[in-house]
């Protein structure tokens, strides 16, 4: 997601609009970054056996977005909110997902070793054991949830999220590390619990 590909003064001029309630700048700040979060969706849904098509789960963001009155302090935080969003609606697919199969084939895996978007069916990341396993990293160190969220969930490089974070690449490597290990020991202590 690079919404400075027109250049930062306007990305900047449209976060100023969208936080003073500016439906319109919203609306285009959304637009210039589309293409980019349809891509990261794609890749995410599929990894996450999503129910929703890529396009809807884009949608379902904005729309989630939308409905909130931002109010962005900076790029960081418009990022952090979008990979919020569109983790909420995948939970919430496989929440939904869950409860018309009543639990039956749902199959529960491990979190991928470097946590790259699975391509095949029987890798696919278990949303609601993830979603939990976040919950309990953020209660414990909300910047290595934090980066797990902009990396996973927004598709962001290491760079990038250093960036938005203010912390150094190999930083974001190294919490990307600790976070791995971290959620895949509870997730699978979640498996055999």
């Amino acid at each position: 997601m690079n919404p400075d590909a027109n250049g930062g003064d306007e990305t900047a001029e449209l976060l100023r609009r969208c936080s003073s309630g500016d439906a319109q700048a919203y609306d285009t700040l959304f637009a210039a970054i589309y293409a980019d979060l349809h891509l990261r969706a794609r890749h995410l849904a599929r990894g996450a056996g999503a129910t929703l098509s890529t396009t809807a789960l884009v949608h379902e963001t904005y729309l989630k977005l939308a409905g909130r009155g931002l109010a962005l302090n900076d790029r960081a935080h418009f990022f952090a909110l979008a990979a919020g969003a569109m983790r909420q609606v995948l939970l919430n697919g496989a929440r939904d997902a869950l409860a018309q199969k009543r639990g039956g084939s749902m199959k529960e895996t491990t979190f991928d070793g470097a946590l790259a978007v699975p391509s095949e069916a029987e890798d696919r990341v278990d949303m609601i054991a993830l979603d939990h396993a976040l919950q309990q990293l953020a209660a414990t160190d909300a910047r290595l949830a934090r980066v797990v969220e902009l990396h996973f969930f927004a598709g962001l490089g290491f760079a990038e999220v250093g960036e938005l974070l203010g912390l150094a690449e190999r930083t974001i490597a190294r919490d990307w590390r600790a976070a791995r290990a971290l959620l895949q020991m509870q997730l699978e202590a979640g498996e055999r619990g």
